[in-house]
């Protein structure tokens, strides 16, 4: 009985080593934005990856380690007319989520597993947050105080979002 118990710990203790490892390899957001590059079909409109950043994200001077780890996501991407605070609901007092804009949304999106959308839009001055735990989540701000700003002139152009709200800087 104490054998099948220690086989099974350490087959289980194997397996959440390779799964760390799977984990982690898909965390290379560097090649992620270099493979999803490769992925833009469209001629003119915005592209992008939506990522996730998590755990101690603070400048450390070498040889220390960071638990900093930005993983791309799938998620819905949501593109809204230029949005400002006074035109958005704010959840539980945030800054940074929302329940609802009163602007129009302009284009849905959902990535594939490796974060990757892309959106033929006209040219214009956008507001794009990406829905997270059923809510809007706007993490950026312009001069004017305008929610996750983008504006797009007409050329194809690369938008990453990342979320940064599990991260601590």
């Amino acid at each position: 009985m104490k054998k099948l118990f220690g086989i099974s710990l350490l087959l289980t203790c194997l397996l959440g080593c390779d799964k760390e490892k799977i984990v982690q390899a898909s965390c290379d957001i560097q090649k992620t934005y270099s493979d999803n590059a490769e992925k833009v079909t469209i001629t003119s409109g915005i592209w992008g990856t939506v990522s996730s950043m998590e755990g101690d994200c603070m400048p450390m001077v070498p040889p220390s380690t960071s638990s900093c780890k930005t993983c791309p996501v799938k998620r819905t991407v949501k593109i809204y007319e230029y949005t400002t605070p006074d035109q958005a609901t704010p959840y539980n007092n945030s800054t940074t989520f929302f329940d609802s804009f009163s602007t129009q949304i302009v284009a849905e999106i959902d990535t594939d597993d490796d974060g990757f959308y892309q959106a033929n839009i006209p040219a214009g001055h956008y507001t794009i947050v990406i829905l997270e735990n059923g809510k809007l989540y706007a993490n950026g701000r312009d001069g004017q105080g305008g929610l996750s700003p983008v504006i797009y002139s007409g050329e194809i152009q690369k938008v990453n979002l990342t979320m940064t709200y599990k991260a601590v800087f």
